[in-house]
């Protein structure tokens, strides 16, 4: 197939009109409920919440350290 024809049958296919819908089927924003707490077993499951590394957490079990503690090397005299 000759590059110029494949581009008109690409140009077609764009430009058809999309498919009918099949019944039953919807297309609607759904709303995702916020994140809970993920601390604890079983969670803690509080709102709201802050994301970390660790997951989900509320201000009661936020990490105290989020990252590994890193100190530069300092000079040697």
């Amino acid at each position: 197939m000759k590059p110029l024809a494949r581009l008109d049958r690409v140009r077609q296919t764009l430009n058809a009109p999309p498919p009918a819908p099949v019944p039953g089927q919807l297309a609607v924003d759904v709303e995702e409920p916020p994140p809970v707490c993920e601390h604890g077993n079983p969670q803690c499951a509080a709102t709201p919440t802050r994301p970390y590394v660790q997951g989900p957490r509320c201000d009661e079990h936020r990490p105290a350290v989020t990252r590994p503690y890193f100190q530069p090397r300092r000079p040697q005299p």
